[in-house]
């Protein structure tokens, strides 16, 4: 029995990696995955294959890649084989394959009783237009990227209709001059292995983000970050701001469990939030529900993100789509949420010849196309990456949940000094973003924000080009679906409105 359970957990692996249907490896690339030599991997194959689980065709030739396919969940190849020991009365063994790759038999045993069929399960999906990029709150930069992280992983601090509220932390307090801030961590938080969320894992995460080179603008106020107790963090500044619990709630200053994304291409991005990342391949990404989640459970089982290259040719890029079947009747929600293309640029430095940097979507590229003068040059640049700039620049911000924070990132962040302002200028800059972070009125500090974004537009600095307005096209049987900042929904607040969505099954 022991061998049945490890020989789960194996395909589990290869399943997470590679995902369910086609695609194309090396021996070489398996034993890496599986740390195994490659003659263990090709055995393995054969009591895959013998098993059913797997389809293998081999490629003739040296470093040829081999077509595998994943034929089923590993999870119902659990159950089969648990309800051959359930009909046999063998409870013990049936439990020790219930419990492979660490889960808990008990909670196990209770979805396996209530395993029918897939309708029974509450699942949406998600078709998208794209691969999606690596997951990591340090490094994602595009908007689906950043929503799938805040899905996994917890903050601090979150927003609700634009007010800041407790995440991983129920009270937050600054000295006079909130220039020393005090966050209690709550107890009992787990990740999604179930191991305990400390305030160290906090810390760690936090000085990983400000010593991040594309981070380190928003956050070079914080001089330090450490524990101070088992459930307790400081963060010292070395300038007031009053503001810094709303820029904590960011996707960037996500907590995430240590040691990921090393040389093992089957580590994954694992937090303590509502869904937890289960399958991250190049056809699709399933999060599931997460047990352990400190807030409400989430009422959908699963969410399930397949690619459609296709789909690319059609999908408007601030639109997007969730259902429950692949035809389903669907209803458009609407939303003051958008994406701004801005343009950057010294209004004193205006040449014939011009060289634009502008993003790699393809907004930015028409807005390029129609801007630029034959004698232009233009450079596409990764989205959200500002190290290439130029005379002129071509990007875009998402307010995602809180514009306030979004806008105020941004200023940090976007290198002014590139273009070759005049110092006047740049004091200016930076004399205003002292001023909103000084301001403890809310109110006020998003007026002197305002006030900065109007004078650089007077200056001719910057210009707003185009707004986008994010639209949310969803099943008519899901509810709960209100259009965040990211152009998605918050996937824990959905529920169904069938019948079947109220049988509690895994």
């Amino acid at each position: 029995m022991g061998n049945l359970t490890r020989r789960l957990e194996i395909y589990e692996q290869i399943f997470q990696t590679y995902g369910p249907g086609e695609s194309r490896c090396q021996i070489s690339q398996l034993a890496l995955l599986l740390h195994v030599s490659e003659r263990h991997v090709q055995t393995l194959i054969k009591q895959l294959v013998a098993a059913g689980w797997i389809a293998w065709q081999a490629s003739s030739g040296r470093n040829k890649k081999a077509l595998l396919t994943c034929c089923i969940e590993p999870i119902h190849a659990c159950y089969q084989s648990a309800s051959l020991l359930a009909d046999q009365g063998n409870v013990e063994p049936l439990l020790n394959i219930l419990s492979f790759g660490g889960r808990d038999a008990n909670v196990e045993f209770q979805s396996f009783l209530h395993y029918s069929s897939e309708s029974r399960l509450r699942i949406a999906y998600l078709p998208f237009h794209r691969e999606l990029e690596v997951l990591h709150p340090h490094h994602s930069q595009r908007r689906t990227e950043r929503f799938l992280v805040t899905q996994i992983c917890q903050r601090l601090t979150s927003i609700e209709q634009g007010l800041v509220v407790g995440d991983l932390s129920y009270h937050w307090q600054a000295n006079d001059d909130a220039s020393l801030w005090h966050f209690q961590i709550r107890n009992g938080v787990r990740f999604h292995d179930g191991t305990m969320l400390t305030a160290q894992d906090v810390t760690r995460c936090l000085n990983l983000l400000i010593q991040n080179t594309c981070w380190q603008a928003s956050f070079s106020h914080i001089a330090s970050v450490q524990t101070v107790a088992e459930d307790s963090i400081a963060i010292r500044l070395t300038q007031t701001d009053w503001h810094l619990p709303r820029l904590l709630a960011r996707a960037e200053a996500s907590i995430f469990k240590a040691s990921i994304f090393k040389a093992s291409p089957s580590e994954r991005l694992m937090g303590s939030g509502a869904f937890s990342l289960d399958v991250f391949s190049s056809k699709m990404l399933r999060l599931n529900r997460n047990p352990y989640y400190s807030h409400a459970l989430a009422i959908l089982n699963r969410v399930e993100l397949w690619v459609y290259p296709e789909w690319a040719k059609s999908k408007a890029c601030a639109s997007n789509k969730i259902s429950l079947e692949i035809q389903d009747e669907t209803r458009i929600i609407g939303s003051d949420w958008r994406a701004i293309f801005l343009k950057i640029e010294n209004p004193e430095r205006v040449n014939s010849s011009r060289h634009f940097t502008f993003e790699d979507t393809l907004e930015c590229a028409r807005l390029f196309n129609d801007l630029s003068a034959v004698e232009s040059h233009g450079e596409q640049v990764e989205y959200g990456d500002y190290r290439k700039v130029k005379e002129i620049t071509l990007c875009s911000i998402i307010e995602e949940n809180d514009a306030f924070s979004a806008w105020l990132s941004f200023f940090s962040r976007y290198p002014f000094a590139s273009h070759n302002l005049t110092p006047e200028l740049l004091g200016t800059i930076d004399l205003y973003l002292t001023h909103v972070r000084r301001e403890k009125d809310f109110d006020k500090a998003s007026a002197e924000l305002v006030a900065l974004h109007d004078w650089l537009c007077e200056q001719g600095i910057m210009r707003e080009l185009k707004h986008e307005a994010f639209t949310l096209e969803v099943s008519e049987r899901l509810n709960g679906s209100i259009v965040n900042g990211y152009g998605w929904c918050e996937l824990s607040h959905l529920w169904i409105a069938d019948s079947y969505a109220f049988t509690f099954g895994n």
